[in-house]
């Protein structure tokens, strides 16, 4: 037996909803570019394999990147069958930094990367996510058809397209033709950049018949249930059961994508997540609440506390600062959260104002002072360095904000009524400019100025006590920052990293790609972004 198989039986034993089909038209590989935990926590990608396998023509297996060195393990969990035994190849992509994992799983199955070098003989490729919404196009060497938008409903609608083209033998421009008609498919075959003599996008020729903008698709929530199906000990939330309670923010931060390519804003009814939870949990105690705003659900605390009266354990993605209320924290502490999670990112008025956060430092001191009260254990704090118009007064302003938390919910133990052992947790993250965002003309900070923002946080902070600095990467936040603005050249660039085995800056060189033009110029504001053909946009500030 081969060690794949053996890793596979063992993940698949400790699944609880796995779905296998033994009758089926379509067979479809459904694939996370990352490591299986991650991957099956993901709630895009896991709505995906229960909504295909609910078709009744249709068979979706899912894939995953493995960090052992096997020469075979790009293979099927379900039946550990090689991609090239499937119709389609489907990726869901929700970060930028995954799309190198994307052409080495590729390579190792034996697909080639270009979409030129494959033909029928192939799977047919697909894309979609979050990632791919808001910039197709640095993929669109390498994907047959990129998904722009939610995803739910769209991939029913591809199914039927590809069962119906193999009952009646469609040729493959019929085919094209029928998927183009697809709100939220974009088929980059048919959509040829056009430079300038700079080398800088000027438009797309686009082929007779296709359409002029890729609409966004936007699911109806109400007509989609949106949960984990499998649950295991094995996730990233381990033996958690995920339900989504809505998509998209009001506050739209505008450095945040979220508020901006998910609008509008929509929740779930409270009757709905609560039906789901008893009805597909599986038994287990432990139930996540999802979403981009789960904090301004107007029925919060009501739908907390009819779960921990029902004796489940709540888990809570991280809440508005100005959103921590008293009863809100009791009832998740009474159903066992360790840790507060807050997003202030930045430290003084003035910052908060340029980002539109809407929030005060007085607020996020507050929530500091219910969490330091109810005697919670951890405090995760989030914040963003390198934002546009950043002075060096807004990083010392973190400073003295993580030192007035300390002082709050570290030095002062004395006056809670349990004396715990507290941490506050660090996350400090390179601002990385994103598509259809009011900053996405805007430059990254340089590796050597954010480099130095993260070292007036340490140095300011040092001598802390119970202080836990997570260090994010400059670099890789660069490379993300290129991949975010990228085009096709970006792509190809990837290529050559892949398939020749080049260092990615030898390698973007070659696919004459101007990084620092990328990652660190302001975009004037006639500039032409890659993701042109997608429907949606700002207006410059």
């Amino acid at each position: 037996m081969r060690k794949f198989d053996i890793i596979r039986k063992k993940i698949l034993s400790q699944e609880k909803g796995t779905i296998r089909k033994s009758s089926y038209q379509l067979r479809v590989a459904l694939g996370y570019p990352n490591r299986y935990e991650v991957g099956i926590a993901n709630l895009g990608f896991q709505s995906i394999y229960k909504i295909l396998n609910q078709m009744e023509r249709v068979s979706c297996e899912r894939f995953f990147l493995f960090d052992y060195k096997l020469p075979d393990k790009v293979r099927a969990l379900e039946s550990g069958d090689p991609l090239n035994f499937f119709q389609l190849v489907s990726f869901s992509v929700p970060f930028e930094l995954d799309y190198l994992n994307i052409l080495k799983m590729l390579k190792q199955a034996k697909v080639p990367l270009l979409r030129k070098e494959r033909d029928e003989n192939h799977p047919f490729l697909i894309a979609g996510g979050v990632a791919v919404t808001l910039n197709p196009e640095v993929l669109s060497p390498f994907f047959d058809l990129i998904f722009i938008g939610e995803g739910e409903e769209g991939i029913k609608d591809i199914a039927e397209i590809f069962l119906e083209a193999s009952g009646k033998g469609y040729s493959r421009k019929k085919l094209f033709m029928e998927l183009s008609r697809v709100k939220g498919v974009y088929l980059p075959e048919f959509y040829e950049p056009v430079y300038d003599e700079k080398g800088l996008l000027r438009e797309y020729k686009i082929e007779k018949g296709f359409p002029y903008k890729i609409e966004k698709r936007i699911a109806n929530l109400e007509k989609i249930e949106t949960y984990s199906s499998i649950v295991t000990p094995l996730s990233h939330f381990k033996n958690m059961f995920i339900v989504e309670t809505g998509r998209g923010c009001t506050w739209r931060c505008r450095f945040c994508a979220a508020g901006h390519i998910y609008k509008p804003f929509r929740f779930h009814k409270k009757e709905k997540i609560i039906s789901e939870i008893e009805k597909y949990c599986g038994g287990t105690k432990s139930v996540g609440l999802l979403g981009s705003l789960v904090s301004d659900l107007p029925f919060l605390e009501e739908v907390c506390f009819e779960l921990y009266q029902k004796g489940y354990g709540i888990g809570i993605s991280s809440l508005r600062v100005d959103k921590v209320t008293p009863n809100l924290l009791d009832i998740l502490i009474e159903s066992g959260l360790k840790t507060l999670t807050l997003a202030p990112e930045a430290g003084t008025e003035r910052m908060w104002k340029i980002i539109d956060k809407r929030i005060k430092r007085e607020d996020v001191l507050n929530a500091v002072r219910r969490a330091k009260e109810k005697n919670l254990e951890k405090l995760k704090l989030y914040f963003i360095i390198g934002l546009p118009s950043e002075k060096k007064k807004d990083i010392e302003g973190i400073v003295d904000l993580i030192k007035k938390i300390h002082k709050i919910f570290i030095e002062n133990v004395g006056t809670a009524l349990v004396a715990v052992r507290r941490e506050v947790i660090l996350s400090i993250n390179p601002f990385v400019p994103k598509a259809h965002t009011p900053f996405q003309w805007a430059p990254m900070d340089s590796e050597k100025s954010l480099k130095n923002k993260l070292k007036i946080i340490s140095d300011g902070i040092r001598g802390l006590k119970g202080i836990k600095f997570e260090r994010k990467s400059v670099k890789e936040a660069v490379l993300q920052g290129i991949l975010s603005q990228g085009d096709r050249n970006v792509g190809m660039g990837l290529y050559y990293s892949v398939k020749e085995n080049l260092p990615l800056s030898q390698a973007f060189r070659k696919a004459g790609v101007d990084t620092g033009f990328l990652a660190f110029e302001e975009k004037p504001k006639e500039y032409v972004f890659p993701w042109e053909m997608v429907e949606a946009g700002e207006k410059r500030l």
